[in-house]
C-alpha cells in the first residue's frame, strides 16, 4: 500500500526543505569569511542578506558549489 500525504504535510515537508536550503546557503557564505545571514520574517527582498562588498563573491560561490554538486551526481 503506498503511503499518501495531506497537503499540509506536504507543505510542511516543502518549507522544512527550503530552511534548510537557505541555512545551508548561510553558513556556506559565512565558512568562507563573507558576511551572509538569514534575513527574519517574510522579508519582500528575500530569505538571505548579503553585504554589498561580498555580494558577487557570493554568487560565484554558490555557481561553483551548485556545478561541483551536479558534476558529482552526474558521475
Amino acid at each position: 500500500m503506498t503511503e499518501t500525504r495531506s497537503s499540509g504535510r506536504k507543505a510542511i515537508d516543502s518549507y522544512i526543505k527550503h530552511e534548510d536550503i537557505v541555512d545551508n546557503a548561510v553558513k556556506l557564505g559565512q565558512k568562507n569569511g563573507l558576511k551572509v545571514e538569514a534575513t527574519q520574517g517574510n522579508d519582500s527582498k528575500g530569505d538571505i542578506k548579503v553585504a554589498k562588498e561580498d555580494s558577487k563573491k557570493y554568487l560565484d560561490l554558490l555557481a561553483d558549489t551548485i556545478d561541483k554538486n551536479q558534476a558529482r551526481r552526474n558521475k
